[in-house]
């Protein structure tokens, strides 16, 4: 009996294969990421957003910070000159303004009163040919 207890002990035991899905570098990451959102939702469940509607978020802040930090650069990186370049720049962009409403109203008007222009511009050289 001692020998059959000592041979019992150098066979080898069966151990169950590993499954190649789970044990897979992607399937372990899924698993970690299903449980950690099953984690959040459990902490957050009066305040659920789909995920695209974290996504829309996220990028809207995103572009804010980019523009405000763009802003600040182009502050600091502003020379003399050009600071008096914008300022002429909006000068003239508000003497053009300034001007449009004087030419400004229907613009079937304008072409209407282009026409009659042009129509007594042709009458009067045909007058002349004939």
């Amino acid at each position: 009996s001692p020998a059959t207890c000592s041979g019992s002990s150098n066979l080898i035991r069966p151990q169950k294969p590993p499954n190649p899905l789970t044990a897979s570098k992607s399937h372990q990451e899924l698993h970690r990421e299903l449980r950690m959102t099953h984690k959040r939702l459990k902490t957050h469940t009066c305040t659920r957003k789909t995920e695209l509607q974290k996504v829309l978020e996220k990028r809207r802040w995103e572009q804010r910070m980019k523009a405000s930090r763009d802003q600040e650069e182009a502050k600091k990186n502003r020379s003399p000159l050009h600071q008096e370049l914008l300022k002429r720049h909006q000068r003239l962009e508000k003497l053009e303004r300034d001007k449009e409403p004087q030419r400004e109203g229907p613009e079937f008007l304008r072409v209407k009163e282009r026409l009659r222009r042009t129509a007594v511009l042709e009458e009067g050289a045909g007058g002349k040919e004939v």
